[in-house]
């Protein structure tokens, strides 16, 4: 029977006859002892995890972050799919995006506490937090969650984080300079991917009818013609990059919405109560429509409304809530 010793790994042959679970063992090489233990007994199973966040790439710089750890990680990037996954899987935690699509963070939340067979799922809130110089504060509540965390705190607190909640105990590890280094890397991508993905491009400029009209009786008429397809094909990458625009405007007012709401919840929810959400959250919604302005470019501002549209879902959710 080949074992390995724990403390230096030498690996060495032992009589299988005489070999009884739980006997001591001391290693030859390094003289440290141990004891016998049949395989599979003491592993303790892989802890689920669920990740849920709109952006692919911020799913699995997370998941990176928990590579070295025993857990079983599963992506979801949005509400409805994050809500299924846990029924289907009931995981000992949930790390949930307050700004998701189709249902947002705090729908699930509750969605998840109102189900007595999910119980046990724990539940981290993931804030934006688009303005940290603001938000120096915890959120008073959160939603039925049981803890929450900032992105930009995830590469060193998130781990530590789950255990704590899930009543486990983590390996004790020491990060050497190289796993510091990767940990602040991967602070800068996380708060990126945000920037990034709700930061708009300057949406291509509408053309007027008659600019595209050909003189018929040009001698450059032909070679007009055969540019027509190539002119053809940059008007579907101005009609994608126009929808890139809108989606990354609807998902900056949905954090904005959506990181509001996680530290005012007494004041949303008096808000809507009152018929005076907007008087009493007067500075913060002042706050984020600098922010949004800034990202958003000017012509797309003037288009649409996806702020003031993210606004009223929130209220006509709420109110519906406080009803129920």
């Amino acid at each position: 029977m080949l074992i390995v010793c724990p403390n230096c790994k030498l690996r060495f042959a032992l009589d299988p006859g005489g070999a009884e679970a739980g006997q001591k063992v001391r290693c030859s090489n390094c003289r440290a002892v141990f004891r016998l233990v049949p395989k599979g007994e003491g592993r303790k199973p892989r802890l689920k995890v669920v990740i849920a966040n709109e952006s692919v790439p911020f799913c699995e710089s997370v998941r990176q972050v928990l590579a070295g750890e025993p857990f079983e990680i599963f992506v979801c990037n949005d509400g409805l799919s994050a809500l299924e996954t846990v029924e289907r899987v009931r995981p000992e935690l949930l790390l949930l995006d307050v700004a998701l699509p189709v249902m947002l963070g705090f729908e699930v939340c509750d969605r998840v506490r109102q189900n007595a067979e999910l119980s046990g799922v724990k539940i981290v809130l993931i804030a934006s937090v688009y303005d940290k110089t603001r938000y120096k504060r915890s959120p008073v509540s959160l939603y039925g969650a049981d803890d929450y965390i900032e992105k930009h705190h995830i590469p060193d607190s998130l781990a530590p984080m789950i255990y704590r909640l899930v009543g486990s105990q983590p390996q004790l590890k020491r990060f050497s300079p190289d796993e510091l280094a990767a940990q602040v890397e991967t602070r800068c991508r996380l708060r990126g991917f945000e920037v990034s993905e709700t930061c708009c491009a300057q949406p291509p400029a509408e053309t007027s009818p008659g600019a595209a009209s050909l003189d018929a009786a040009s001698p450059d008429a032909a070679g007009a013609l055969d540019a027509a397809p190539r002119e053809a094909g940059a008007g579907e990458r101005e009609s994608a990059e126009l929808g890139e625009a809108h989606a990354k405007a609807r998902r900056l007012a949905r954090i904005i919405v959506s990181d509001i709401a996680l530290y005012n919840q007494q004041k949303v929810e008096q808000g809507v109560r009152d018929g005076n959400f907007y008087r009493l959250l007067a500075e913060d919604i002042r706050e984020g429509e600098l922010l949004y302005s800034q990202r958003v470019p000017p012509q797309l501002l003037a288009d649409s409304s996806f702020l003031a549209e993210a606004f009223e879902q929130l209220i006509t959710k709420k109110r519906a809530e406080l009803r129920g």
